[in-house]
């Protein structure tokens, strides 16, 4: 007779669930690390943007500080007069530009009046030379349009133009 064997390689139904409930448990303990050092790099990774956010404010910070202190050290060079080259080009040519316009202005002598000066004072006052003003585009007039009267008074920098009624701008745009 043949000797038998020991009996065939195959597992038990016990050792098969053991050894399941092991490469489980080893799944499970590798699963946990894995996500222990994606939360640690996480955290290394906020604290360096937090780092780095306070690195960029310290240097906004300084920035708009130093932008300021030019800023002011400008407008006390332009109080006391020394303008940079190219800021006296463009006074200058502002200068001009608006001596250009006078020029071109239409004049009409008008006749100044006090008001405490009598009637009979006021029908001889003569028109002065040098008390001029512009004739066109700054006489309001009733039969002029509400939107002709605001583009006057936005012209002549008038604040709350828009909101006013058409007596309101009449009064204003004069």
């Amino acid at each position: 007779m043949a000797n038998k064997s020991k009996k065939s390689a195959k597992p038990s139904k016990k050792d098969l669930r053991k050894q399941a409930k092991r490469e489980l448990e080893r799944q499970l303990v590798k699963a946990k690390n894995e996500l222990a050092d994606q939360k640690a790099r996480a955290k290394a990774a906020a604290k360096k943007a937090k780092r780095q956010a306070r690195k960029d404010i310290k240097k906004a910070k300084k920035d708009a500080s130093a932008s300021r202190d030019s800023a002011v050290k400008s407008a006390k060079r332009a109080a006391r007069g020394k303008l940079t080259e190219g800021q006296a080009k463009v006074a200058s040519t502002k200068a001009n530009v608006s001596e250009k316009v006078a020029e071109r202005r239409p004049t009409a002598a008008h006749t100044v009046r006090t008001p405490r000066a009598s009637a009979a004072a006021r029908a001889s006052a003569t028109p002065r030379a040098s008390a001029t003003r512009r004739v066109a585009g700054t006489k309001a007039d009733s039969s002029q349009s509400v939107a002709a009267l605001k583009a006057k008074a936005r012209e002549q920098g008038v604040v709350g133009y828009s909101r006013l009624t058409k007596a309101q701008l009449l009064s204003k745009v004069k």
